[in-house]
């Protein structure tokens, strides 16, 4: 134990965090998130003054708390030049948007985690760093779990967060609030308390001043056992993975997307308590839909008694339809593909998208050549999934020059049923950053990377492209 009596030597754990990551922290920056709290500032001298990792703290100062916002960011410049850790600042000058009303801080704090992810990709993608580190510990946790179930979300969504979703990195979760300021007593690491933490404005402060400390007098052990209700999600989401894969049926097949069906019959066999749930994790797992509002789930229902060619709409592009002795996911008739993909909302949970999976990884040389791998630092932080069109084109790897995509599938030798099928990766500006064809080559190919897009080091985050792992 510490001499505050912890029961984690923080710096043991955070380095064993890292260790189990095999993040290539010794050759390659990392970014942390610091505001100025005990929190951050423990573990930015954890990262940076106890491990001697190269770190760049990056301090967003939203502006909110007049006088006080400078002196969280002095804080934290003042201790990086003592310290030499490179130090990055982004003051914004959105908040006039939101004002000091209590019903502007649910929006405010959306549109301040927003920035936050926005600010540190770009600073991750500025200095080629392997990972952000944040430091949200064990309060933290219950209080994402709580809240989640408090707003009536699925049990497999219980889980709360993860100490890694590359590039984002968290290796306080197992720390309370309690034994980081103790450990910032014992190694006089200097911090500011946000006044606002003391206001019950936003939700997390409602819970954490007012609720809270009645549960801690009446239910002294249920902290604990919030802890129980994250490993049932998980167990939960992996239980929704097994039995859904046993009733989907995957079709493979040169000139046709993969895809995968769910078996009516077996899904029928299921116990009424699992179709809807199992029916929700399908169609998530195909479209990476999130947007599931409370009548939407109930409508799932529905496909018990929907009539062959019958389908439920889910958005304008979504539709699940009954084909016989299966349903299908259907794109709406003459829709084409349009989807933003967002890195931060990907490094969360990554999803599927006409039978593509994408996600942030780690560049691995070794994996198999189907596999597209795009460096993450070369790309912004909002992509555009879409059909190709006459006007785009590509700077293939390994090829000088650029070429129409239209040039590249010919000389691909696409034929004319997979031309239609064949998607473009691109950015806002219209650069074209991956040609894919969700229906793999014969080669067993399923695109092509820009050259500006390319991995040089082992580790290295990217944007992993493949084909969907839920086959069975």
């Amino acid at each position: 134990m510490s001499r505050s009596g912890s029961k984690h030597n923080l710096i043991d754990l955070v380095s064993a965090e890292i260790g189990n990551s095999a993040l290539p922290v010794k050759d390659t920056p990392v970014v942390a998130a610091v505001s100025g709290g005990a929190d951050s500032m423990v573990l930015l001298w954890i990262l940076a003054v106890a491990m001697r990792l190269n770190v760049i703290a990056v301090h967003i100062n939203y502006g909110k708390r007049a006088e006080e916002s400078g002196k969280d960011e002095e804080l934290v410049r003042n201790f990086c030049g003592r310290h030499n850790i490179r130090f990055e600042v982004h003051r914004d000058s959105g908040k006039e948007n939101f004002g000091d009303e209590e019903k502007a801080a649910g929006n405010f704090q959306e549109y301040a985690r927003d920035l936050r992810r926005k600010v540190l990709l770009s600073v991750m993608k500025q200095y080629k760093a392997c990972a952000i580190f944040l430091a949200h510990h064990d309060d933290d946790q219950t209080e994402t779990i709580f809240q989640k179930i408090l707003r009536g979300a699925a049990p497999d969504k219980w889980a709360g967060m993860s100490p890694a979703d590359p590039p984002w990195y968290r290796p306080l979760l197992q720390v309370t609030k309690g034994e980081l300021l103790a450990f910032a007593g014992d190694h006089a690491i200097p911090y500011r308390t946000d006044a606002t933490n003391l206001e019950s404005i936003y939700t997390r402060n409602i819970l954490r001043n007012k609720l809270f400390p009645i549960l801690d007098e009446a239910f002294p052990g249920w902290r604990g056992n919030i802890r129980h209700v994250a490993r049932a999600g998980l167990r939960q989401r992996e239980m929704l993975d097994h039995v859904t894969d046993q009733v989907v049926i995957t079709y493979t097949g040169t000139g046709t997307p993969d895809r995968s069906d769910m078996d009516r019959a077996a899904w029928m066999a299921l116990p009424r308590g699992l179709q809807i749930p199992v029916a929700r994790h399908w169609i998530s797992r195909q479209t990476g839909y999130t947007g599931w509002s409370k009548g939407e789930v109930e409508r799932l229902g529905d496909l018990a008694h929907i009539p062959t060619g019958g389908r439920i709409m889910l958005d304008p592009d979504i539709a699940i339809m009954r084909d016989r002795d299966r349903f299908v996911v259907a794109a709406e008739s003459g829709k084409s593909m349009a989807r933003i993909l967002k890195l931060s909302d990907l490094a969360r949970t990554g999803t599927n998208c006409a039978g593509i999976q994408f996600t942030i990884d780690q560049y691995d040389p070794e994996r198999k050549g189907t596999d597209l791998q795009l460096a993450l630092n070369s790309l912004p932080e909002e992509l555009l999934l879409r059909n190709w069109t006459d006007g785009d084109r590509i700077n293939p790897l390994g090829m000088k020059g650029s070429q129409s995509v239209a040039d590249h599938l010919t000389n691909r030798k696409v034929s004319a049923a997979q031309k239609k099928s064949t998607l473009v990766l691109v950015s806002f500006d219209g650069k074209v950053h991956a040609v894919i064809f969700p229906h793999c080559l014969d080669s067993g190919e399923m695109g092509t990377i820009a050259a500006q897009n390319r991995c040089r080091t082992e580790g290295q985050p990217v944007l992993l492209i493949k084909q969907s792992d839920h086959h069975p």
